[in-house]
């Protein structure tokens, strides 16, 4: 990550956990007519993602039915679109008889390798138009408007977690808004992070076969709001080796994940809301899949290896 990256995420970190896991409740419905809705046409879908992410998808779809089977991922038809910048990234949208069962977003990596990035379950997901409406009403922008008068709607991804809306206005700035929470995010940092983005490159052609697994039930937390009690910012994080226990100990109810001066990047600070855990064939040791947000944002289940990358665990103590 670039020095300017850096400096950009240390000057919004104060924002970002003055913001962080804010109610939308207050906030105006927009509901958009069926000429102005986005739609696939509005976002390229299948034909966008090489096969091999297809595969990989729908092999992850099948493992995420090994023990859910009444979700019925592995019959689920779905839907690719691609993430920018530089299209490493695609959002794949899980539906079951017309009705949305989860998403994953797959990313290629540089060595054409692929992972799961994150995923949820049930008919919440990143990129909502609801929510996407709401903070436009916020800033005082009319989609429908907007759409009509050839303003243009990208969906950006930027690792390790950022799942953003690109606002594109005829003669304004760009807006950049979280697509997880609605919030505004700071135009310079997402400029960084996009220039950053595009000098990554990955082979599309050449990606690595995905390996076949299984997954054990989902364990779900109690949801809280970390503003609601900032005591855990006082206490000391959880010791890395200890943070898989803690994240499966039945005994305790609240954790709060925060990854300081990049929690603008990760929408935190965010409670630990469940976990899952993934097996493969081919690794001794089992994947844990942390489930974060839920209250106020979606529920996304993301490797606890990515998130120990930047951040910590802390325990809200009583």
């Amino acid at each position: 990550m670039t020095l300017g990256i850096l400096s950009c995420l240390v000057l919004f970190s104060f924002w970002s956990i003055a913001n962080a896991e804010e109610p939308k409740t207050s906030l105006p419905s927009l509901a958009l007519s069926p000429e102005h809705r986005p739609t696939h046409h509005a976002f390229q879908n299948d034909k966008s993602a090489p096969a091999a992410v297809q595969r990989f998808a729908e092999q992850q779809a099948v493992t995420l039915s090994t023990n859910n089977a009444e979700a019925n991922w592995k019959n689920a038809d779905l839907d690719f679109y691609p993430l920018g910048p530089g299209t490493h990234s695609w959002m794949v949208q899980a539906a079951f008889e017309g009705k949305p069962i989860g998403y994953m977003i797959i990313t290629a990596t540089e060595q054409g390798q692929m992972m799961l990035s994150e995923y949820g379950q049930g008919e919440q997901s990143p990129y909502n138009y609801e929510l996407l409406g709401q903070a436009l009403n916020q800033q005082h922008v009319e989609l429908e408007a907007l759409l009509a008068g050839g303003g243009e709607l990208h969906l950006g991804y930027a690792l390790p977690l950022l799942a953003y809306w690109k606002v594109e206005q005829p003669n304004h700035p760009a807006l950049y808004i979280d697509a997880t929470n609605g919030d505004v995010l700071p135009p310079q940092l997402l400029n960084l992070l996009e220039a950053d983005s595009k000098q990554v490159s990955a082979s599309q052609t050449h990606l690595s076969p995905a390996p076949s697994g299984s997954v054990d039930p989902l364990h779900l937390r109690p949801v809280f709001n970390p503003d609601d009690n900032l005591l855990w910012i006082t206490s000391k994080p959880v010791a890395a080796d200890r943070v898989q226990d803690v994240i499966q100990h039945v005994e305790i109810q609240e954790i709060v994940f925060s990854a300081d001066d990049r929690n603008v990047i990760y929408g935190g600070p965010l409670p630990v809301s469940g976990y899952q855990l993934w097996h493969t064939e081919q690794e001794e040791e089992s994947i844990l899949y942390v489930a974060l947000g839920g209250k106020t944002s979606i529920q996304r289940f993301v490797p606890l290896s990515t998130l120990q990358q930047d951040g910590q665990f802390y325990i809200l103590k009583p």
